[in-house]
């Protein structure tokens, strides 16, 4: 899997990321969506889900999707300047039941207006 981040969301606290697979492409030839990372940095830490596509999941040994988590990790909080430790939950839940609810206009969600 070649990971590529892309930030949704910064806030004073927290960020949110996309992730892709630049090696799998989806139905309209973009970098295929494999999950994405909530983190919320605190004083002590980092605390924060790491969320992998039930359906990307499958194709990486647990060990190794493991690993790929803790590297996005280091490299998400390293630069930050904030204390090594951390905890974040690994899920990987199937996208047949995922759902996005916002009451953003279609434009400002990125939708066709």
């Amino acid at each position: 899997m070649n990971l590529k981040l892309r930030r949704l969301v910064r806030t004073a606290s927290s960020e949110q990321y996309a992730l892709f697979d630049l090696d799998r492409l989806d139905e309209n030839g973009d970098p295929a969506s494999v999950g994405k990372v909530d983190l919320h940095f605190v004083q002590e830490g980092v605390y924060g889900t790491f969320l992998i596509w039930e359906e990307a999941a499958k194709r990486i040994a647990r060990k190794d999707l493991k690993s790929l988590a803790t590297a996005t990790l280091l490299e998400l909080c390293e630069p930050m300047g904030l204390p090594a430790e951390y905890a974040v939950e690994l899920f990987c839940p199937s996208l047949d039941h995922y759902e996005l609810l916002t009451n953003a206009s279609d434009e400002a969600a990125g939708g066709e207006a």
